[in-house]
């Protein structure tokens, strides 16, 4: 099976430039880069597709992944419109659902982000319906969704999951759980804990670099992970733009 993770495109309304960065063209580089993998099984976004939360951004990207023609699965981000992104937007092609199965494996996509905040939250339904989802299969299980889990290092540590402890108690006693996927720092890293694969993909529209000053964009390293899963063998490449 053959996942790309993307995150943090970061589009704004008519393609205009933010922080004096074109992430409308790095967002063009990457589909284009992407349609170059072959036999590409899924994309996950886990979140910020749009700066601005404008019509037109969700637009020219769901149109962008139609163009690919390989199933996308979004997620939202603190930068997304969340109520329009989860209630009113009616895209062509990506979906926006919290389970998809593929290739054997369950996928879960939650949406952590909450309106007018930088951290997230999972809460307490939500936590919920992780526990019933895990005792609920044999099957291998991903989780996608937008704020990290773990703390990534650096000054990236102020941009996390608050409820994360509980997230990670809940997943420790799970064997099938294999894959977390996340975004938000604007950084690649993958670690490994209790089993369980944790990994971010660096941003689409800007990047960051923990060992770098706050927020100062670490140009050249805006990417997207490629996921390999052989049986029990989980490979992640980054691949930049």
């Amino acid at each position: 099976m053959k996942i790309i993770h993307i995150s943090d495109i970061h589009l704004v309304e008519n393609g205009n430039v933010i922080w004096d960065t074109d992430t409308k063209l790095h967002f063009d580089r990457a589909i284009n880069k992407i349609n170059s993998i072959k036999d590409v099984d899924a994309i996950f976004v886990s979140g910020d597709l749009a700066d601005d939360g404008s019509l037109w951004a969700y637009q020219y990207i769901d149109e962008a992944f139609k163009s690919l023609r390989i199933p996308t699965y979004c997620c939202p981000g603190n930068h997304d419109n969340i109520e329009f992104m989860l209630n009113d937007f009616k895209p062509s092609f990506i979906e926006i659902r919290e389970h998809v199965t593929i290739g054997g494996w369950d996928f879960y996509l939650f949406n952590t982000a909450v309106k007018g905040m930088a951290r997230g939250f999972l809460s307490e339904e939500k936590l919920k319906s992780i526990k019933e989802a895990i005792s609920n299969t044999n099957r291998p299980i991903g989780f996608i969704f937008h704020h990290p889990p773990i703390e990534p290092g650096g000054w990236l540590n102020r941009r996390l999951l608050e409820d994360r402890d509980d997230f990670n108690s809940l997943i420790y006693n799970c064997p099938n759980v294999k894959l977390v996927l996340f975004g938000h720092i604007h950084y690649h890293l993958k670690q490994t804990i209790n089993n369980i694969l944790y990994s971010s993909a660096t941003a689409i529209g800007y990047a960051f670099d923990k060992e770098l000053p706050k927020f100062q964009i670490a140009d050249g390293k805006e990417g997207f992970n490629l996921i390999e899963i052989s049986k029990e063998l989980i490979n992640i490449k980054n691949i930049l733009i």
